[in-house]
């Protein structure tokens, strides 16, 4: 796995961030308009070669890959550069696939920049007039024409109504109705339809690039402003329906860059899937673009609505380029034919992937991930049942102490704990794909989930001799823990804890209650965040407390998700000092490590969503008095819409991993997976419990049974290990540099 650009990549992407900086400024953009082209920016980016950027280079061009050109698209989306970078790279490219004379000579005369070529996106033999991307400024137009590749030129522009409705100018791009019929000239190609398939897919994975970095441009200069403009006596970035807002559009508008980048490497690997994930791509990055920068442009109330301002500029650009590609949910449609087949009448488009070259990222997890999986895969033919896995299933914890000792002995209970202790010592990546491949068969185990994030505390924070004594039992299967944050007055705010912790001679007396210790009437210690001085912030102290001892008690919680968890009681509890993690009243610091390792294990909802799109799958697929559910175009879009849900928390989960593997992870990338995935798995649920209703209001462990689970399980998702909205909150402070909105 990578996702550190190449030395070139880089290079690309600063030189181009430099040249918009210095000519896309707003008063550039403005007077681009209406046509939306600037002609002396467009002249430097062809004495740079960026149109050129996908041209072998036996044909005059650079060859690079499908990734560069992706980086210039963000870089042009990112400036609202006023110019068809999209349209000519892909069309440039075009051309020289398709070879023959006049192909070459347009080629030529675009790569000197004596000419622009751009593509229709319909055929024009079933649609001659058609608005037409960058037919506003391109002097030649590639379309197919039944099953030919044809080049026009010199094609009619449509006189626009003197009322102006038909206009193309909502984003000033130059977009243009052409009459494809109407031209001073028509070659016709050996190109196949499938070459031009490619073509209009690359369009679209650019476009998608694009479309996230006018969003994210959008996010920050409303976050920027969220910080200096005041309301009501204070920085309106401070009130948490300003900052919620941002926070939530930047991890969707996130999550499609990444998703972006992610495409290409599935099309560079050649994945059945990539196409799948290109029509996911566009649907979930048009959407969200357009809602957030929406939503950006609201924060600046009526100054962002007026001309004269910037921030209605991103919103008139992403809406543009989504509506130029259409509506959004036909993509989403063909996302769902891809994947499940077409439904019954329908017939599945001709679709082509362009070719990638050297890309540089990947976000496979690697060879150890695929030898540690097929290890899991063994261990579950041995160990695997359907009773085990109803058991899983049914049980409130899956605690099954015999068969986690197994596990633990085959490497495979805690993957990453190191071998000195114990452990077999694999990496973060092994142990998402063991992980996984356990999820696939239904096994879901808290208390070792639990204990996985809780060793971590130990091995970042713990004392020599704590290390020692404990992560060999760990290792082993023979011990468990639990956390002992959340209190009956404080909720989320684990930094109101009341729980006191005084001294006793070498030890500690630690007094008090804390509400949803879940596995606390299982575990051996809990780990305890107490109050051992009067200031809230340094007055934590942490503690792993051996709980097996007179002075604890437990009263079971049971859930409206079938699960148990507990009021956990502690009345002088003894725990002696070296049980005792990090500083006296300095805990907030360990506990911040704490939280970051709980709120990072993205690939837990990745898991749950695709299992939920399986098991909704499974129902659908099966006759009913009206037909195959699948059949139904609501339900199909659900389906798929679930199934991009979860490529987009998988991406951030991925990217989230590797950051942290590579010392480069951000406090807000943790939270940003723990909002998309739990939210995702909790709506997703919720609208496919709708759709497949009757069925759904009974228990089960048919694919309607498991959604009616899902349901219900995953509403807790988003309330433990921090509400969504203290995720929201920590991504807008961490990830935008917006004020505090609590104390």
């Amino acid at each position: 796995m990578n996702l550190q650009l190449s030395a070139e990549q880089l290079l690309l992407e600063s030189s181009l961030e430099r040249v918009f900086q210095e000519h896309s400024s707003g008063a550039r953009i403005r007077a681009a308009e209406p046509v939306g082209f600037d002609r002396e920016l467009w002249d430097i980016l062809v004495d740079l070669g960026i149109p050129a950027l996908r041209v072998p280079e036996d044909q005059g061009g650079s060859g690079m890959s499908l990734m560069h050109a992706l980086l210039a698209a963000e870089q042009a989306g990112r400036a609202l550069a006023p110019v068809p970078l999209v349209e000519a790279v892909v069309a440039n490219r075009l051309l020289a696939l398709a070879g023959g004379s006049e192909a070459a000579a347009l080629l030529e005369d675009c790569l000197a920049g004596r000419a622009i070529a751009t593509l229709a996106l319909h055929n024009a033999g079933t649609r001659p007039r058609q608005l037409v991307p960058a037919g506003a400024v391109a002097d030649a137009v590639l379309c197919l024409q039944g099953d030919a590749l044809s080049i026009r030129r010199g094609v009619a522009r449509l006189p626009m109504p003197a009322d102006g409705a038909g206009q193309t100018q909502h984003g000033a791009i130059a977009a243009q109705l052409l009459d494809l019929d109407a031209s001073d000239s028509r070659v016709d190609l050996a190109g196949t339809r499938e070459a031009f398939a490619a073509a209009l897919a690359e369009w679209r994975l650019l476009g998608a690039a694009q479309l996230a970095l006018i969003a994210r441009r959008a996010i920050d200069s409303a976050a920027e402003y969220a910080c200096e403009r005041e309301a009501f006596g204070r920085r309106i970035g401070e009130y948490q329906a300003v900052s919620h807002v941002l926070a939530e559009a930047f991890t969707r508008v996130d999550g499609a860059r990444l998703l972006a980048w992610r495409t290409v490497d599935a099309i560079a690997r050649r994945e059945p899937e990539a196409a799948a994930l290109l029509a996911m791509l566009w649907w979930w990055a048009a959407v969200n673009a357009h809602e957030a920068t929406l939503g950006a442009l609201r924060i600046f109330g009526g100054y962002g609505t007026a001309l004269e301002y910037d921030a209605q500029l991103c919103y008139r650009r992403a809406g543009a380029q989504l509506l130029v590609g259409g509506d959004p949910e036909k993509q989403l449609l063909l996302a769902a034919d891809l994947l499940y087949g077409p439904a019954t009448g329908r017939e599945v488009p001709v679709v082509a992937l362009p070719d990638a070259g050297e890309v540089a990222i990947d976000f496979d997890w690697g060879a150890e991930a695929d030898a540690a999986r097929e290890e899991a895969r063994a261990f579950l033919r041995r160990h695997g049942s359907e009773a085990r896995r109803r058991f899983m299933r049914d049980s409130l914890d899956g605690f099954d102490p015999g068969l986690q000792q197994a596990l633990a002995a085959a490497g495979l209970l805690y993957p990453e704990l190191p071998r000195e202790y114990g452990g077999p010592g694999r990496s973060p990546r092994a142990a998402a794909a063991i992980r996984e491949t356990l999820a696939e068969a239904g096994w879901h185990m808290l208390m070792p989930g639990i204990t996985d994030m809780l060793w971590k505390v130990i091995h970042h924070a713990g004392s020599d001799w704590m290390k020692q004594e404990l992560l060999p039992k760990i290792a082993a299967g023979e011990v468990y823990l639990a956390m002992g944050y959340t209190e009956p007055t404080s909720g989320s705010d684990i930094f109101a804890a009341r729980t006191a912790a005084t001294r006793k001679g070498d030890g500690w007396l630690i007094n008090g209650q804390k509400m949803f210790t879940s596995s606390g009437h299982r575990s051996d210690y809990n780990l305890m965040v107490t109050r051992t001085a009067p200031d809230k912030h340094r007055g934590i102290t942490l503690f792993l407390a051996p709980v097996r001892q007179a002075g604890y008690s437990v009263t079971e919680i049971r859930t409206i998700g079938d699960e148990r968890t507990n009021v956990t009681f502690y009345n002088d509890l003894e725990v002696p000092d070296r049980y005792r993690i990090g500083e006296v009243n300095g805990g907030v610091k360990v506990l911040a490590a704490a939280l970051a390792i709980e709120q990072s294990g993205g690939d837990l909802y990745v898991n749950w969503l695709r299992e939920l799109g399986r098991a909704a799958l499974e129902w659908a697929r099966e006759p009913g008095a009206e037909g195959r559910p699948i059949d139904d175009p609501r339900l199909r879009l659900a389906l798929a819409a679930t199934a991009a849900r979860m490529q987009v928390t998988d991406v951030l989960s991925r990217r989230s991993l590797w950051a942290f593997e590579h010392g480069q992870a951000r406090k807000h990338e943790g939270p940003m997976v723990k909002l998309m995935g739990s939210e995702s798995w909790m709506n997703c649920s919720q609208q496919l419990l709708r759709l497949a209703a009757p069925d759904t209001l009974l228990r089960g462990y048919t694919g309607a049974g498991l959604i009616e689970w899902s349901a219900r399980r995953s509403i807790s998702s988003t309330i433990f290990a921090g509400t969504s909205e203290i995720q929201r909150s920590i991504i807008a402070e961490a990830g935008l540099g917006l004020p505090r909105t609590r104390s």
